[in-house]
């Protein structure tokens, strides 16, 4: 079981660490877990690169479905979490 400290904790560090995967894409001050995505700089094929990454950091796969709920670096975050907790 998963107490919400340790999951709060757990999601803030996916979300640091997403937003510097960000940052190496392009330079953007300022990201928060409320940052959108698209707000970033980020286009379709820089999106598509820091999926790639994410899916290679975290070892998980991140589905094409899942793209409609993403908008923002925390929703990003979000996910990669559910993916890990899905995990065996």
């Amino acid at each position: 079981m998963t107490f919400p400290t340790v999951q709060s904790a757990k999601l803030a560090a996916v979300t640091q660490e997403i937003i510097e995967l960000i940052r190496a894409e392009t330079p953007v001050a300022n990201l928060t877990a409320d940052s959108a995505l698209q707000d970033a700089g980020l286009d379709s094929v820089r999106i598509m690169s820091l999926v790639l990454r994410i899916e290679a950091r975290y070892d998980i796969e991140l589905d094409a479905d899942d793209a409609d709920e993403l908008r923002t670096v925390g929703d990003l975050a979000r996910l990669v979490v559910r993916r890990l907790e899905q995990q065996p």
